[in-house]
């Protein structure tokens, strides 16, 4: 698996062996998709369930200011690590080792990344608890992974969604 563009681009990046990584296809797909709709320069991004990084480090590569980046698991927070330094994006990045119900922030973060284990159904509460926490603004993205259906609360609107197989994605926006 490697950064696919940007300032790190072709850095290969590790995985814990517990994660399923989300291909580099789907995220060339999803930065894509993402590119005509936001310009990275300068941006924070929230990478929850974040396993070795990719989705943060790659919107790092392309320019955003700052990454968080949650997991529970205290191995892929290592990986996280190694894969900033590998990258040289090590003092763009926060790493926390915490159950994402109990991440706490003043930031509204202009592109989040919700890509939980599949068989936990996290997204509908993770989504609920970024929503409650008021960790979005007008122009925020969320871009959601899962291999069912993507559902979402009223408050947010879809601006893209498409499947890749057996892996839908979709991205939302708070509504106005």
């Amino acid at each position: 698996m490697k950064v696919t563009s940007g300032s790190a681009g072709g850095i290969h990046i590790d995985y814990p062996s517990s994660s399923r990584p989300t291909t580099d296809k789907v995220r060339q797909a999803i930065f894509s998709a993402l590119g005509s709709r936001i310009d990275f320069e300068g941006k924070s991004a929230l990478d929850m369930f974040a396993g070795s990084g990719a989705m943060g480090i790659e919107a790092l590569s392309r320019g955003a200011k700052t990454a968080v980046f949650i997991d529970t698991n205290k191995d892929a927070c290592k990986i996280i690590q190694k894969n900033l330094e590998k990258a040289k994006l090590d003092t763009y990045g926060i790493i926390l080792n915490i159950d994402f119900q109990k991440f706490q922030s003043d930031t509204q973060f202009d592109i989040i990344f919700l890509d939980p284990p599949y068989d936990k159904n996290l997204l509908e509460p993770a989504l609920k608890m970024i929503i409650d926490k008021n960790l979005t603004h007008s122009n925020s993205l969320i871009i959601c992974e899962n291999n069912v259906e993507i559902t979402y609360s009223p408050e947010l609107e879809v601006v893209f969604n498409k499947k890749y197989g057996t892996i839908h994605i979709a991205i939302l926006t708070p509504k106005s």
